[in-house]
């Protein structure tokens, strides 16, 4: 059976996130998750207190990388956290996002991300020798000065590169392709995921998705709240293979990446179509996202998470989602 979750991100302030997670836990989700990206509020602090107010969902990063702390640096905070929680930490990894600004270049994304989930699981099994990697390397001296609760934690990869996609499906537990929300760009990834999966004889590997979602009353409300979302990922350039599978419009991209570009973010959404916004984000009332869910789950995925605005009130999308969405598609 398709397990259902839910990504918050840095975007809320802090104080929220206990009454936030606790409203996740009241209903039919097995995760709550947090979205690292420098530019909104730290997710480790973040996942304390979801940690903190939940007593049974799985709690992890969807996605943090290892371009701005050391994966040894990771590996301490997923092992904290899986104290913390009592052992409910999972771990999902990826290239990371909206880091132009510092002037970082996601160097070698797939070894990275590959070495990063390697360097985790060396020292979370204790560490005491030698790490051979390319970008990580460890030293025999590298171990954790205190003995984590698990040895081995669920680590899942966000990808949308052929690449990227091909490297998690011979070693992680699960991939998961942001931003799915038509069923078609889903059931592509998941079969090219599997194929590999079965030829490198990961016979554990899953597939699972996250779609971003403005849910609410008023339909107009949440697709505006929909394209404003999407408008500050659509021109990134790892969204390429998402916009070419879908022949979404080239001038149509250029004009949201201009006004992204002079910080006008309303213009940028007024610039994406309908066809666009359907490709991409669950936007509308219930009867829409849950249209979305049931195209979406005849594809079979292992997970599908909740992610993005959730909607103009994250708290009324939260209910709506627990009590109408969920119900429909379980039922």
């Amino acid at each position: 059976m398709t397990e259902f979750g839910v990504q918050l991100h840095g975007t809320f302030p802090m104080g929220r996130y206990p009454a936030l997670a606790r409203q996740v836990e009241t209903h039919a989700f097995t995760e709550l998750t947090v979205h690292d990206v420098v530019w909104w509020r730290p997710v480790w602090p973040i996942l304390t207190l979801v940690a903190a107010a939940t007593e049974r969902v799985y709690v992890g990063p969807d996605v943090t990388h290892p371009y701005l702390r050391h994966p040894a640096d990771t590996a301490c905070n997923i092992a904290a956290l899986d104290e913390l929680s009592g052992g409910r930490a999972v771990l999902g990894l990826g290239a990371g996002s909206l880091l132009e600004p510092l002037g970082i270049q996601s160097r070698r994304p797939v070894t990275a991300v590959r070495e990063c989930a390697a360097v985790v699981r060396h020292l979370l099994t204790g560490g005491g020798a030698a790490l051979d990697a390319e970008l990580f390397p460890l030293t025999g001296a590298a171990r954790l000065r205190w003995s984590p609760l698990r040895t081995k934690i669920s680590t899942f990869v966000g990808a949308i590169s052929p690449k990227m996609i091909a490297s998690a499906a011979s070693w992680a537990d699960e991939l998961r392709s942001p931003g799915v929300c038509a069923p078609g760009y889903f059931a592509d990834v998941k079969t090219r995921a599997e194929r590999i999966a079965a030829e490198e004889g990961n016979d554990r590997f899953r597939v699972g998705c996250d779609i971003w979602l403005s849910l609410g009353d008023d339909r107009a409300e949440a697709r505006a709240l929909g394209r404003r979302t999407l408008a500050q990922f659509l021109p990134l350039p790892q969204l390429a293979p998402m916009r070419e599978f879908y022949e979404i419009d080239h001038e149509e991209v250029e004009l949201v990446r201009a006004c992204v570009a002079a910080g006008d973010y309303d213009a940028a959404a007024r610039e994406i179509s309908d066809r666009t916004l359907d490709c991409f984000v669950a936007a509308g009332e219930v009867s829409d996202v849950t249209a979305v869910v049931e195209r979406l789950l005849d594809v079979r995925p292992a997970s599908v998470t909740f992610s993005g605005s959730l909607g103009p009130s994250p708290e009324r999308a939260l209910e709506l989602l627990g009590t109408s969405v969920l119900r429909a598609v379980v039922d």
